[in-house]
């Protein structure tokens, strides 16, 4: 029985250990809201957890194969770029067993109404190489800056307010459409769900934040440049994205080393072919990090923490773009006490 999505789950912590009550794939029903779980091992996951506190890594809706009617979910439709230096993806349809076994999929069962909203949503883009869109990675990196904003928050609430306004900025400027199908994974979810967020909203938990510790390379200055490059050519909505990578370079060295080294480590194609020559150079300036395995086991999230206090925040209830929308948020107003685990099968 698929569990009601009103019901109240029991998370418990013992140790080190998390435990989510768990369900069978036969349990999932299309349109239901899926999180997934990082690679292990891998940085731009990594960087995620921490600037944003959570494990899940990718979200997506669940829905049919193709040409079939009936039964339960056992795919996820959800804006992913397949290949890090092949396939820039979009909104795919890819089986859970794709993902498995280092990752797993939760779940929060939603009302029939959204339900029928996000299938409805999906509806307008085609399952078609070509016609699905693309995976925007600018757009990753800009959620990864709004994150940051919090974290600078008490130290230099002026900073921080700039570089929550340029990632806004870019997030409304860039926002996906039919005539622009370029999605974060967590973006394409909340459109199709259609619940408005706040600036509060995508106030983090307490995390670890950005890597400071991080040496800067001497291939920094030429990565910014090609960087630069590529956004002036993609960049043709009032150059948001220049001014964020900007205000990055010249008053946030460190987060721009930390995001740069995990671009980096995960694959020169990210943006093109901008890090093409990096993927060898980036040898010399790795940050420790472990390497992505993906026979490990799947990592297993903490429970959800409340969000770090932000007291005098400005305009906490301002609407959010939805291009800041990351999986924890989803998690955090879809299903805080009612998240599950789908069980891997062994088919």
């Amino acid at each position: 029985m698929t569990p009601d999505p009103q019901e109240t789950l029991s998370v418990t912590a013992n140790g080190d250990s998390t435990s989510f009550r768990s369900i069978d794939p036969g349990e999932v029903r299309p349109g239901d809201l899926l999180l997934v779980t990082q690679i292990p091992g891998e940085p731009l996951g990594r960087l995620m957890e921490r600037l944003d506190g959570t494990r899940f890594s990718h979200s997506g809706i669940a829905v049919r194969g193709r040409d079939v009617t009936e039964g339960p979910a056992t795919h996820i439709a959800s804006a992913l770029a397949e290949n890090l230096r092949l396939d820039f993806g979009g909104i795919r349809r890819d089986p859970f067993s794709d993902f498995w076994p280092s990752r797993d999929f939760y779940i929060v069962a939603m009302p029939d109404e959204l339900r029928s909203r996000a299938l409805k949503y999906l509806e307008g883009y085609p399952d078609a190489p070509g016609d699905e869109g693309t995976f925007s990675f600018v757009k990753l990196v800009n959620i990864a800056a709004g994150l940051r904003s919090f974290e600078l928050y008490d130290r230099d609430a002026a900073l921080a307010e700039r570089l929550y306004g340029a990632a806004r900025d870019v997030a409304e400027s860039w926002a996906a459409s039919k005539d622009h199908p370029s999605w974060y994974c967590a973006e394409l979810v909340a459109n199709a769900y259609g619940r408005s967020f706040t600036r509060a909203d995508l106030t983090p938990p307490p995390s670890l934040g950005a890597r400071e510790d991080i040496p800067e390379p001497d291939e920094l200055p030429w990565v910014v440049d090609k960087l630069f490059d590529r956004i002036e050519r993609l960049d043709g909505r009032n150059g948001t994205a220049a001014r964020l990578l900007t205000l990055l370079a010249d008053e946030d060295r460190p987060f721009l080393v930390d995001a740069v080294t995990a671009i980096a480590q995960s694959g020169g194609k990210l943006f093109g072919e901008v890090l093409d020559d990096l993927v060898d150079r980036v040898l010399d300036w790795l940050r420790g990090d472990e390497e992505p395995d993906p026979e490990e086991e799947p990592r297993t999230p903490d429970p959800l923490l409340d969000p770090r206090p932000m007291p005098g925040l400005p305009d906490p209830d301002a609407p959010l773009p939805y291009g800041l929308v990351t999986p924890r948020m989803l998690w955090q107003v879809f299903g805080r006490d009612s998240l599950c685990r789908v069980r891997q099968s062994s088919s």
